[in-house]
This record gives structure tokens, C-alpha cells and sequence, in this order.
């Protein structure tokens, strides 16, 4: 491929930097060039990793990760490995540190610092990128692009590598249109779903906003457990939130039809244990009402929860009154509190996106389109969606440098 071929990116989030500075090694910044829709590239980055940008994980594998073809995303992870893209990441000057879970953040703890370094390379390399420059089409006659804007720019390429995101957190920038750009060019799209985002659940008691618990999270789908998460789970007005909740999200697709939540409290204590601790409170004459029946074994609030729940109120009654049935009926709320699921929050609040481009679509090895050849498709616009803990950036690197370096051969 001589020089002079032209690729232009759409989108300058995670993997179209990536695809950038790929391309760049090869053929020369001069050549590429990043169309942006918003401002300023790069925004979502900011938010990752609560701050902090949790930009891998050194166990990426197939397993984190939800998709209809596991076997090509396990041959496409296995191509750009963790330590590869933190290969990647050194040669642009980053200093990284690993977690005890392999989660890795950049050593000084910024998210900031993560796309500085990528802004940085940028600029060195002579990349071009234009920003308030929200593609509407892309033309495509001849092996040859013209990739169309709304504020009326147009470009010429040889390559064009959608990395244009999915619909997960609009508000930096990535509303869904990579989707319909791939489908005008002949790509079928998988329905789209909000994945590692809070769940909603029905009939949620009041006033358990702000409240965190260490629990086992399960989701049920037609009365089967799919999946148990655990971690801390955190309570809002509309259901449960935490790393388990989200998690568990990304199982509930399209829709949350005969889905529901149970909540653990006592993961590592029997129900019989349990019981017999709850039965010693009883005999032990040190707590006098349902008030403050549950001190000491979960917060306050939760426990006043899980006593109504079971028809108990705490503020009138006495600890003697308890009957055996009811106290089996709190085991039994401690040990699985069931909630039925009504859905998700809105997009605004997920992390990333499910469904997509469906990776039949595309070459494993080079992430370029199987309908439309010299397109390259790369993140959230393909059907893989991560879990919690660096693999969502994690795929971003590795078909974004995929991409990047196939479109400059």
C-alpha cells in the first residue's frame, strides 16, 4: 500500500485513537484523519474506571464477555492479548499498575492522564482530527469513500474504519448512529440492549436510597438462577445498582420478561446457621424490640426493610413475640429478599452496549467488513459487550488496533 492512501476514522473515542496510531505506524499520520462528532475527543475515556480508567484487565478472556459468536471474540482477544495493548501503551510513555483482580489503571491513577497520552501521540504523529464533524453517510463507489458530514465537510478515503460506539452513555457522544452507517453499507445489526447498568425492580421498599450491603446478587429468567454475582450491592428508590447488579445486567437482553433479582445477605452463612444465630437473639434477652433486633448483622435501614417485608414492624413489636414461622420467614428473606425485575435504567446510565454488527460479519484477524471491503468495523459497534473490570476498553484496543494496522496495509 503506498502512502498516499487516505483512512479516515469515524469517531475518536477508545478504539478510533487506537486504529489512529496504528495506522500512523504504518503509513504515516499525514494519511489519517479522525472525524469527531462532539468538541472534544475522547470523553467517555474520562469517565471509565470511576475516574481512574481501568484501560484492561489481564485476565480478558471469552468468559467477560456477552456475544453470539464467543469462539471469533476468543480468536480476536487472543490475537492483541492484555499484555500486548500494555505494550502498546508503554511505547506511548504510560506507566501502567496491576491490581490482585488484573484490573490495570494507568499509575497515576487519572483517566485524564490516559487520553493526554493518546492526545499526545496524536499531535506527534501528524494525525488529523476533526472535531464537530458528525458524519452523516458514507458513499462508497469503486473501492473508493466519500464520507459525508452535517456540518457539510466531505472526505475522500481509501479506508474507513467505523468506530463510531453504540448507544451506552449518549451524553458523551455516542447516540447509535455507527449503527445505522453500518447498515446502509449492507450490515445487519443485533437488537440493541443497555448493558452494565442498574436494575429496576417492582414494589421496592421506600427509603433505601444510598445504602450498600456486601450480598450475593442472582438473577432469575422463568424461575431458573442464570447467574449469582457478588460484591457490594447498592440500594436506590428504583431497585439495585453495584458491580453485581450491573453484571447481572448484560444477561437480561432485550427485555426482562419473567426476570427477577435475589439478594443474599448471608452468602457465607447456611440458612440453618443463620436460624440458630437468629434464635440465640431471641433466648439471649439483649435485644428487646424488632428495632434493634438485627444490629450488628446488617445496617439499620436494610434490616427495618427486611422485617417489613416479612410483616414484621420494628417499632412495635417485642423480640419475645416472634413466632417460629416468622422467623423462618426472615431466614428466608435474609437468605433470598425477591424482588421481580421491570427492566434496566435508561442508556444515560449504561456503560457500554449489547448487540450489534454480529462478528460473522466481519475478518477476526483484521476487523474489516465482509460486505463492504476497505470498511473496517471496531468497539461498541460489534456485537460484544464486556463485563465490569477493563474488558470493554480492553476490546476497544485490540480491534482498534486490529483495524488500525489492516487499513494501512
Amino acid at each position: 500500500m503506498k502512502n498516499s492512501t487516505k483512512i479516515i476514522i469515524i469517531g475518536g473515542g477508545a478504539s478510533g485513537m487506537a486504529a489512529a496510531l496504528a495506522a500512523a505506524e504504518k503509513i504515516g499520520g499525514q494519511n489519517v484523519t479522525i472525524l469527531e462528532r462532539l468538541d472534544r475527543i475522547g470523553k467517555k475515556l474520562l469517565a471509565t474506571g470511576n475516574g481512574r480508567c481501568n484501560l484492561t484487565n489481564l485476565n480478558a478472556q471469552e468468559s467477560a464477555y456477552h456475544t453470539k459468536q464467543p469462539q471469533i471474540l476468543a480468536e480476536m482477544l487472543a490475537q492483541t492479548p492484555p499484555e500486548a495493548v500494555l505494550d502498546f501503551f508503554e511505547q506511548q510513555g504510560l506507566m501502567c499498575t496491576a491490581e490482585a483482580d488484573g484490573r490495570v489503571y494507568p499509575y497515576c491513577g487519572q483517566a485524564a492522564m490516559v487520553l493526554d497520552i493518546l492526545r499526545c501521540a496524536l499531535e506527534r504523529m501528524h494525525i488529523a482530527v476533526e472535531c464537530g464533524s458528525e458524519v452523516q453517510k458514507i458513499e462508497e463507489k469503486g473501492g473508493k469513500f466519500t464520507v459525508c458530514c452535517k456540518n457539510g465537510k466531505r472526505f475522500a478515503a481509501d479506508r474507513v474504519i467505523l468506530a463510531a460506539g453504540g448507544q451506552a452513555a449518549p451524553q458523551f457522544g455516542t447516540d447509535g448512529a455507527g449503527f445505522a452507517l453500518a447498515q446502509a453499507l449492507g450490515h445487519r445489526v443485533e437488537k440493541t440492549y443497555p448493558c452494565l447498568v442498574p436494575i429496576k425492580c417492582d414494589a421496592f421498599p421506600a427509603g433505601l436510597k444510598g445504602v450498600r450491603a456486601p450480598a450475593a446478587l442472582s438473577l432469575y429468567i422463568g424461575g431458573r438462577c442464570v447467574k449469582t454475582e457478588r460484591g457490594e450491592v447498592q440500594f436506590a428508590e428504583y431497585g439495585v445498582s453495584g458491580i453485581p447488579a450491573m453484571q447481572l445486567s448484560c444477561l437480561l437482553l432485550q427485555g426482562a420478561r419473567d426476570a427477577g433479582v435475589s439478594i443474599d445477605l448471608f452468602p457465607d452463612v447456611s440458612f440453618s446457621a443463620l436460624r440458630s444465630m437468629l434464635e440465640q437473639r431471641c433466648a439471649s434477652g439483649r435485644f428487646a424490640t424488632l428495632e434493634t433486633f438485627l444490629l450488628g448483622l446488617v445496617g439499620k435501614k436494610l434490616g427495618h426493610a427486611v422485617l417489613k417485608s416479612c410483616g414484621m414492624q420494628p417499632l412495635s413489636r417485642e423480640v419475645k413475640s416472634i413466632s417460629r414461622g416468622e422467623l423462618n420467614a426472615l431466614c428466608t428473606a435474609l437468605k433470598g429478599w425477591r424482588f421481580a425485575v421491570t427492566g434496566t435504567l435508561a442508556w444515560a446510565q449504561a456503560q457500554t452496549t449489547g448487540g450489534g454488527v454480529p462478528l460473522t460479519e466481519i475478518d477476526p484477524h483484521t476487523c474489516e467488513s465482509r460486505k463492504c471491503r476497505g470498511l473496517y468495523l471496531t468497539g461498541e459497534v460489534l456485537d460484544a459487550a464486556g463485563d465490569c473490570g477493563g474488558f470493554n476498553l480492553q476490546w476497544a484496543w485490540v480491534t482498534g488496533i486490529a483495524a488500525g494496522r489492516a487499513a494501512a496495509t
